[in-house]
Order: structure tokens, then sequence, then C-alpha cells
């Protein structure tokens, strides 16, 4: 089966299950999730709603609050940052899914350039206000149906543009993505640096593989000689 298909499969069964509310208002019973916190950007699926997300429940432990629980999910957090570094950005998050299927609608697209790539830096400043947002910032004073809507709009022309530029946590897996167990490599026996994988991959890598690479495969398939795959690193 084609990575494409596999990566847009593993995207939609994540959503179902970050999403297990709408099976509970549907048929009526708890599909919530009720001692784990799936890494992604979604509260829906958590029964603890506002201090169960990968991003209210670490934010309330250094707050002081949603102890020990909130110890576990800073563990899964590390453990999945370990392994998977973004391919949690690229296979499993429903809102990286959102903005790629807004990317399909017909219009101008902004290609990614100097500019975009220094952009990229920005969501590691946010990550600092999201884990200092209880002693300096209040970003809960946002009205979040404005800022959802601009970047769903921005999502038609500019690619996954919240998880380049404005995701902490895609800045945070990004720390842990040269590290992680599994993501893209290059086979340097075959690779003839064409550089049409960097040519043609759509976040801001600079190489295969590096802190913006979302192991979404494409510089594989325009690899002239396989040189490029996923799997794991050691």
């Amino acid at each position: 089966m084609a990575i494409a298909i596999k990566r847009r499969l593993s995207q939609l069964t994540a959503t179902i299950l970050y999403n297990g509310r709408v099976g509970a208002d549907v048929l009526g019973t708890d599909m919530t999730w009720k001692n784990a916190c799936i890494p992604g950007v979604n509260c829906g699926y958590c029964r603890y709603a506002s201090i169960g997300c990968p991003w209210g429940l670490p934010q309330q432990t250094l707050a002081g609050f949603a102890m020990p629980f909130g110890i576990r999910v800073w563990g899964l957090l590390l453990l999945s940052a370990l392994l998977l570094g973004r391919i949690i950005c690229g296979w499993l998050c429903p809102f990286g899914l959102a903005q790629e299927l807004l990317d399909k609608i017909p219009s101008v697209k902004l290609p990614k350039n100097k500019f975009t790539y220094y952009l990229s830096y920005f969501k590691y400043l946010l990550l600092l206000m999201f884990l200092g947002e209880f002693y300096f910032f209040d970003l809960h004073g946002l009205d979040w149906r404005w800022v959802i809507g601009a970047i769903a709009v921005a999502a038609v022309f500019i690619y996954r543009p919240f998880c380049r530029f404005l995701c902490p946590m895609g800045a945070f897996y990004s720390l842990f993505n040269r590290l992680a167990v599994f993501g893209m490599q290059v086979d340097k026996r075959r690779c003839t640096a064409c550089q049409l994988c960097v040519r043609n991959c759509l976040m801001d890598c600079r190489r295969v593989g590096d802190s913006e690479c979302i192991a979404c495969g494409k510089c594989r398939r325009v690899c002239p000689t396989k040189a490029i795959k996923l799997g794991c690193k050691y």
C-alpha cells in the first residue's frame, strides 16, 4: 500500500479516536478516554476536557494542578516525541488533516521561501508563551473562533500554516525529530544529491528528516533513486 494512502488512513483513524465524545453523543455511551492523553491537537476525545488535552494538562501541571495525572501525560508526550517526533503531526493530528483538506481547494498557493522558513521559528516562541501562560500570558482571553477561522482561510492558500508557524506541540515534537526512533531517512549510497526531495517538500525542510519534517512521504515519492524510506532509524 502506498505511503500516502497509509498516512491518510492513519489520519482518519486518529480523527475518529480523538473525538470519542461524538460517539458518546450519537450512541449514548461513554467513548471518551479516561486514563490516557493521545498526543495531538484535539481536546474533544478527553473527558478531562480543559485539563486533559496535550496543551491544557501540561500547563496545569506546571501551575501545580492536576497531579499526579499530569506527570503521566508528560511522560506520554516525551515517550511519543522520542519514538515518533513529528510523525505525530503528519500521521495522527486531526487539525493537520483538516489543513491538508483545505489546501486541496483550488487557489493561488504561497510557495515556501526564505520568509516562511524563518517564520517557522515563531512556533518556538509560542511554545514558550504556552508553557508560561499561567504566569505571564492570558491565552484564554483570545476569541478562538476568529483564530481558527483565520487559520482555516490561510490553509486554503498556505500549506499547513498552523503546523509550520504556530503550533506549540509541533515545536515541542520538532525538538526531538532528529532523535526519534522512527522517521524519514536517506540511504547515502543511493542519494545523488539532486535535491528533488527538498524542492518538492511542502514543509520548510532544508533536508530530509530535519526538525520541520512531518514524514508525509512526498520526498520518498519523488526520489529518482529510491534512496528515502520511512522506518526505524537505529
